[in-house]
């Protein structure tokens, strides 16, 4: 008999306990073991249980669950075939629940005939889920059925019947069939392959000046004293923390070693990232999507408080700007948070704390590449995910509150996108970022404030938009209380503090989002009591110019009429809704616009604008089209603004690897960015307009920046004292004003000054 601690159950409590020792009597050999192949048909029934005395026969030590694939009877070489993904019961360790759900992609195969050779290629179809299956379980076998949900297109009611057993520790092969209209289709035979869901390449590179020990990040969980009290000691790395999800993420052994050792090369900018990945990540030719993504390990981002950052997004097929989407991410190792980072057991506190947010910051970034947003913006702040922040969580929920509960797992709605979502919205380059994942769309375009808040958030600006003239609008924050207010001052959509829902002409609503996602530290702003409580007028307001042209899903407003702008505001425990902002976009005043308008709308010209100018040559073909804009439209918003966007290209540095070795590939032009954005200034200067005011000073800041760099510091001061008397003049704020003169430079001073590499890009007011 059996020992009875053996229990094949539907929880399969893991391990399942070895046979008892000693064996009852002789055990019978097995016959012979049929070859692999499809089963042509369904099996009759469920197998009648064995005997007593041949008890070990259901000996198992594996889950059920995991990843099974195979063909449909009749079609071994060509046909259809199935990539199968049951979770019916535990794999591994707590972290990992079991989600009860069955889901599959399906495919096709036939033979071609290329260069007079014949090969196999493989289609994908669709995929599909069941949301509730029946799982019953027998003691060699189980059998799971349910309605099926397919992810696109219309199909008659579909159900699946599964079937699979286990002889003595060995899974058999899973019996498929699928019941179409009341018919049943030829059964699949799918062999187990994995006990996770899904497989995935890390190509993982690292900077030279940042290529030291520990390369790779790994933390156990028991390093630091804030922790969930029953979380259970292990040692996660990349792999491990995936692997939990169901994700077996392979990470390649072999990494380049990117040379980032010219001197003036200090820090990275999105469109060399984006270009470093071009010519690194060796799979970015191979054919998209595919389940590969690329991480980089550098040493600082432009913005140093950016500890790290997903910027491969909205792209198309065929190379930075034109590839695929949701593949790319970096890591700035010399990020004030792994100042105390040490490779092996961490001594104190403070080291143990740098190694898990090495782990945390690589996970996070890496878990964009699978669709995911960040919690908050599904509606889900309070989530204990990797996706969240640990500071925003604990603005809501208390003082290091998301590490004393966080068990270092992703939640159960993106374990259920992940594991089971349509293959298009989890693959690398698929869907695009932020959009087609399972209970993935954002909620919130209907948040309204109620009265009585100590924040204001407005959204201004134009009224009225030239055809093709990139959109940009000012966001303010205001404190309307009698206490000074500290708040997040980054209100730019890629730090993850606003929300932006554009509703376009035909009705419908969008979310903006961001090309990148910075993830970093709060910049905080203390905002004055507000004017009429006793503040100082203007000191009780931050205001930042926000530029919307290009999204995710490309660009936002490129069709003329009426489009209305909300923006949510979420940080410090502020949860704010703004006005509801009309502009209008014009229509084409010459043919010469209209015939334009395609060389504009693309992802070239797109992305240019996102990075705030580029010299990739993989961008190339949107440098060109912006210095056609502004040549053509000199002047006029659409030329000024494209004009100011190849400034900000030629006017900076730019590096590209070249044989290993960051290179400067571009020289910083400051007399040409000048001369482009000369018209622009006119411009700014004879409106008169206070919609104007934070585009004027933003290209009036840029242009100081550019004066120093071209060593002529009298005519950066003189810009920017002309600024402060426009300004003035035009009843901006007094302490606007006293900001705008103190970005003067003293004269005697300027040459001593170290230069950044890039001018400053961002203004207040």
């Amino acid at each position: 008999m059996p020992d009875p601690s053996y229990t094949p159950n539907p929880d399969n409590p893991l391990p399942v306990p070895l046979p008892p020792s000693p064996l009852p009597g002789p055990i019978p050999l097995p016959g012979p073991v049929p070859l692999p192949g499809p089963i042509p048909f369904p099996q009759p029934g469920p197998m009648p249980l064995p005997p007593d005395h041949d008890w070990w026969r259901c000996w198992r030590n594996a889950a059920i669950s995991g990843r099974y694939e195979g063909n449909q009877a009749g079609s071994a070489l060509i046909g259809k075939s199935l990539d199968l993904r049951l979770d019916i019961d535990r794999r591994n360790n707590a972290e990992s629940p079991v989600l009860n759900r069955i889901s599959g992609d399906i495919y096709t195969k036939r033979f071609v005939r290329i260069g007079g050779r014949f090969q196999l290629v493989t289609t994908y179809l669709e995929s599909w889920i069941v949301d509730k299956p029946v799982v019953t379980w027998s003691r060699c076998r189980v059998r799971i059925s349910g309605t099926v949900r397919f992810w696109q297109g219309v199909h008659p009611p579909t159900t699946v019947d599964i079937s699979v057993g286990w002889f003595f520790g060995a899974i058999n092969p899973a019996n498929v069939v699928f019941t179409v209209g009341g018919t049943p289709e030829a059964a699949y035979s799918c062999a187990y392959k994995s006990d996770c869901f899904r497989d995935v390449n890390l190509e993982m590179d690292f900077c030279s000046s940042v290529d030291v020990d520990p390369k790779a990040p790994s933390y156990n969980t028991h390093s630091h004293n804030n922790r969930p009290a029953d979380l259970a000691a292990r040692t996660l790395d990349l792999g491990t923390t995936y692997r939990d999800t169901g994700i077996d993420l392979r990470v390649d052994a072999v990494h380049t070693v990117i040379d980032d050792s010219a001197p003036a090369f200090v820090s990275w900018n999105v469109g060399e990232l984006h270009d470093a990945m071009e010519t690194s990540f060796s799979r970015f030719t191979s054919g998209w999507p595919a389940w590969n993504l690329w991480g980089m390990q550098a040493g600082l981002f432009d913005s140093a408080g950016v500890g790290g950052i997903m910027f491969d997004a909205a792209a198309g097929f065929g190379g930075a700007g034109r590839g695929p989407d949701r593949q790319g991410f970096a890591v700035f190792r010399n990020h004030s948070w792994f100042t105390n980072l040490v490779a092996g057991t961490p001594a104190t506190q403070d080291q143990a704390w740098a190694q898990r947010h090495y782990l945390y910051t690589w996970v996070h970034e890496a878990g964009h590449a699978f669709n995911f947003l960040h919690s908050w913006d599904k509606a889900r702040p309070d989530s204990l995910s990797w996706m969240n922040y640990d500071w925003r969580y604990d603005q809501r929920n208390g003082a290091d509150q998301f590490w004393a509960n966080f068990r270092f797992r992703f939640d159960d709605d993106e374990l259920l996108h992940m594991r089971h979502g349509d293959r298009a919205s989890v693959i690398m380059g698929g869907d695009p970022w932020a959009s087609g994942g399972h209970l993935e769309s954002p909620a919130g375009a209907m948040t309204v404030s109620g009265p009585g808040s100590d924040v204001e958030l407005t959204v201004t600006g134009k009224s009225h938009f030239d055809f093709m003239e990139p959109v940009a609008l000012e966001f303010r924050l205001r404190n309307t209380g009698d206490a000074p207010l500290v708040l997040d001052r980054r209100l730019d959509p890629r730090y993850g503090n606003t929300t932006v829902y554009v509703q376009k002409p035909n009705g419908t609503t969008v979310l903006h989002e961001s090309v990148v996602c910075y993830y970093g530290i709060p910049e905080p702003v203390t905002l004055g009591p507000a004017a009429d409580a006793g503040g100082t007028e203007g000191e009780d307001r931050f205001s930042e110019l926000v530029q919307l042209a290009y999204s995710t899903g490309g660009f936002v407003f490129d069709e003329p009429g009426q489009y209305l702008v909300r923006v949510v505001y979420s940080s410090e425990g502020v949860l704010q809704a703004s006005n509801t902002f009309p502009l209008r976009v014009g229509f084409p005043v010459t043919k010469e616009e209209d015939r334009f308008a395609p060389e504009f709308f693309n992802r070239e010209v797109g992305l240019t604008l996102a990075f705030e100018g580029s010299m990739s040559p993989y961008l190339s073909k949107g440098l060109d089209a912006l210095t056609e804009a502004a040549e053509r439209f000199t002047g006029e918003p659409l030329g000024v603004k494209a004009a100011t966007a190849v400034a900000q290209s030629v006017g900076d540095d730019f590096y590209r690897r070249e044989h290993r070795t960051m290179v400067k590939s571009h020289s910083a032009d400051p007399e040409r960015a000048l001369a482009l954005t000369d018209p622009g200034l006119e411009r700014y200067q004879a409106a008169g307009t206070p919609s104007a005011n934070l585009a004027y000073r933003d290209l009036v800041q840029f242009r100081a920046g550019l004066h120093l760099a071209a060593d002529n510091a009298e005519a950066a001061n003189a810009e920017v004292e002309t600024l402060a008397k426009d300004l003035g003049e035009r009843g901006a704020n007094p302490s606007v004003v006293a900001e705008v003169r103190d970005l003067m430079v003293p004269v005697a001073e300027e040459k001593a000054a170290p230069k950044s590499r890039r001018a400053p890009r961002k203004g207040t007011k």
